[in-house]
C-alpha cells in the first residue's frame, strides 16, 4: 500500500515516495512516522514496499551490509544474504517486500523475492505502480509520478519524500 519512483539519468538517480502507512483500517500519512519506505545509507538508496516490519528489517540490514559491486549477481547475493539475517532473528518470517535500489551508479527492481533487474530508465513499485509508471513513460519526474499515484489510487497518499544521488 504505497508507491515509490525512481529514474535514472546520466547525471543522477531520483526516488520519490509516498508517506500512507497502512494497519487493518488505519491509515497514517504521517511524514515523520514513516521512515523506512525511502532511505538513503552505506552507498545505498533502497525503496521498500509490502510491510514495514520487512522494511524496518532492511535498514538495520543495510546499515552494515551492500552487494559487493553493482553487478546484479551481487545485488542478488545481498538479497540471499538479507534472507539468512532476517532468518537468524526471525525465524517465521519468509521476505516478500519489492525493492528499489540504487548502488554503484545502478538502479535494480526486485520482485517479492529473488527475481531481480536492472532498470534502464525509470521504474515504480508499489500498490500505485502502474499509475506512476504511466506518468514515468510519458516523462514525467518521479515526484510527479508518485504525485500521479496519489491523486488516482486509494492506497497511496502524500507528503512526498525525495532522494537524489549523482552518478
Amino acid at each position: 500500500m504505497t508507491v515509490i519512483a525512481a529514474r535514472k539519468t546520466k547525471d543522477a538517480i531520483t526516488f520519490a515516495a509516498d508517506s500512507i502507512l497502512v494497519a487493518g483500517y488505519l491509515k497514517a500519512t504521517d511524514k515523520e512516522v514513516i521512515y523506512n519506505k525511502l532511505f538513503q545509507q552505506n552507498e545505498m538508496v533502497i525503496g521498500s514496499t509490502g510491510t514495514g516490519y520487512e522494511g524496518t528489517m532492511m535498514e538495520l540490514f543495510s546499515r552494515n551490509h551492500r552487494p559487493v559491486d553493482g553487478h546484479r549477481l551481487s545485488v542478488i547475493d545481498y538479497f540471499v544474504e538479507f534472507r539468512e539475517w532476517i532468518h537468524k532473528r526471525d525465524v517465521g518470517h519468509s521476505p516478500e517486500n519489492d525493492y528499489l535500489i540504487a548502488y554503484d551508479k545502478k538502479l535494480f527492481r526486485t520482485y517479492g523475492g529473488l527475481d531481480i533487474y536492472e532498470v534502464p530508465e525509470f521504474e515504480a513499485v508499489g500498490a500505485g505502480e502502474d499509475f506512476a509508471k504511466a506518468a514515468l513513460h510519458l516523462g514525467h519526474t518521479p515526484r510527479e509520478a508518485v504525485e500521479v499515484a496519489c491523486k488516482l489510487s486509494i492506497y497511496c497518499c502524500e507528503p512526498i519524500s525525495e532522494i537524489t544521488i549523482g552518478i
